[in-house]
């Protein structure tokens, strides 16, 4: 299992790793091995090389933006299963409808709060087969 946490900020990515590890701890399940990204530039260069399961991506970001990395992981056939979770500030009816239309798997808004970290990482581990043996 490979976890990949995309933020511009480095404490939303430390909350994040945190929430990550202590869920599937909770779980009983091996630890993932999670690596961080500071953009979205940085996650493409990463997801290009290596494999990632679960996808936490914020929205607003410099040089590549979440929407931008979701659309290209979307677009490209071998990255189909990758499991994205969009974890920003954007709360909007609107903009929450249309991140789901462009085919992210979950959505949590910041500031984080643990129990819809949990709630959303569970939804998307429960559709994970190797996972749920």
């Amino acid at each position: 299992m490979d976890v990949l946490i995309v933020d511009d900020s480095k404490m939303a990515r430390h909350v994040l790793k945190k929430f990550v590890i202590y869920f599937f701890e909770m779980k009983n399940w091996e630890i993932p091995k999670i690596t961080e990204a500071k953009d979205g530039l940085v996650a493409m260069q990463h997801i290009e090389k290596e494999n990632v399961d679960i996808l936490l991506l914020d929205c607003n970001m410099p040089i590549m933006d979440g929407k931008e990395v979701l659309n290209k992981v979307r677009e490209n056939s071998q990255w189909n299963k990758i499991r994205i979770i969009m974890a920003t500030t954007e709360s909007t009816k609107e903009h929450v409808s249309s991140m789901i239309k462009s085919g992210v798997n979950g959505y949590i808004v910041k500031p984080f709060v643990s129990k819809s970290v949990y709630k959303t990482l569970n939804i998307i581990t429960s559709r994970m087969p190797h996972l749920n043996k």
